[in-house]
């Protein structure tokens, strides 16, 4: 269901509070390099502990109420440090400023267009090297961005991604039909991003990478329901890259160095089991990777991106391929290597590693 009308509210003034905190974050950073009483982690925290205190407790009529009401909460954490840590200070005065006085023309919808666009543009980028037609196919493909309130459908894929990073409600998810309380009508291709009372600035930050993901795991790539792919390998595959493609040109990607690292500082601790065992099979496999061979977990990435079943394939053959893989590179390394010096696409590089 769309977000009701004081609901709406509060998330407007928390996407601007948050904006305008991430336009600031470079010089945070600095403003805290030196002074051992006021560390960056913990004013991070100050400015979600006044969230938390304005989602949970205040109930403004208005936006500019509710602009009001956060900017007097973080003005009570300032006033704690002021005269500590100037710089810091003005920082957070500079935010309180951008609630007062930008509230009237802020739209949460634009702001999340804009991260919603972010998340694809990076994820087409992504599959940019891939040869496979099939997925080349798929990267014109563009999803309808909803807000929504609740909890996602028992049984949707929402619900197993809330599983999946450990949230009441999932973050954001995919949907290829999604019917609309809102338009009374049934939608095709949308990405749900999902109100919950626990909205923090960190997943804020997360955003980009959130959609990123569910463009290279479930829009952009075949999905068959293989779990340890698509919320798994594929995880660890968008935050590695994500984390390059900030490092080779960070102005390309128009991120912030914490939402480059967002993966593994803030949502890999919260997996379910099968997606956090098969992103640190993928983490480990590629740090392992010699230089001359690095390329291959792009080729195993792509290929089985593209996985559509066979004659003699069963839809699960993916996860069935990462199972393998494991094997081989937790019991015979030096087959694996064999392998790989020696085949060139992963179903012969499976024939290569098989055990008689």
């Amino acid at each position: 269901m769309p977000l009701p009308e004081r609901v709406a509210i509060k998330f407007e003034v928390y996407t601007l509070a948050c904006r305008a905190l991430l336009n600031r974050l470079c010089d945070l950073r600095m403003a805290t390099q030196a002074d051992p009483r006021l560390d960056y982690d913990t004013c991070l925290q100050r400015f979600d502990e006044a969230l938390e205190r304005f989602f949970m407790r205040a109930d403004p009529a208005d936006r500019h109420q509710a602009a009001r009401k956060l900017a007097a909460l973080l003005r009570v954490e300032v006033d704690l440090f002021r005269y500590n840590n100037t710089r810091v200070a003005a920082i957070f005065d500079d935010v309180i400023a951008t609630l007062e006085t930008q509230i009237c023309a802020w739209s949460y919808e634009r702001d999340l267009e804009q991260l919603h666009q972010q998340g694809r543009q990076l994820a087409q980028r992504f599959f940019a090297a891939s040869p496979w037609p099939v997925t080349q196919l798929r990267l014109s493909s563009a999803c309808d961005l909803i807000v929504a309130y609740g909890a996602a459908p028992v049984g949707s894929r929402g619900a197993l991604l809330a599983e999946s990073f450990g949230y009441r409600a999932a973050p954001a998810a995919y949907y290829p039909t999604y019917w609309d309380d809102d338009q009374e009508r049934e939608r095709q291709d949308v990405v749900l991003l999902r109100f919950s009372y626990e909205h923090s600035f960190g997943l804020y930050l997360a955003y980009p990478f959130l959609l990123l993901h569910e463009y290279t795991a479930h829009v952009h790539a075949t999905d068959y329901d293989n779990e340890a792919f698509n919320d798994g390998w594929l995880l660890h595959a968008a935050a590695a890259f994500l984390h390059a493609d900030w490092n080779h040109n960070p102005e390309r990607s128009g991120l912030d160095l914490d939402q480059a690292n967002i993966f593994y500082d803030r949502l890999y601790p919260r997996l379910n089991p099968i997606p956090r065992r098969a992103c640190r099979f993928a983490r480990d496999f590629e740090s392992w990777l010699p230089d001359h061979l690095r390329f291959w977990f792009s080729r195993i990435t792509f290929e089985l991106a593209a996985f559509q079943p066979g004659p003699d394939e069963q839809r699960y053959w993916p996860t069935q391929a990462l199972h393998q893989l494991e094997r081989a590179f937790t019991t015979d390394r030096r087959r694996m290597l064999y392998g790989l010096e020696n085949t060139t696409h992963l179903r012969d590089l499976l024939r290569a590693i098989a055990v008689a």
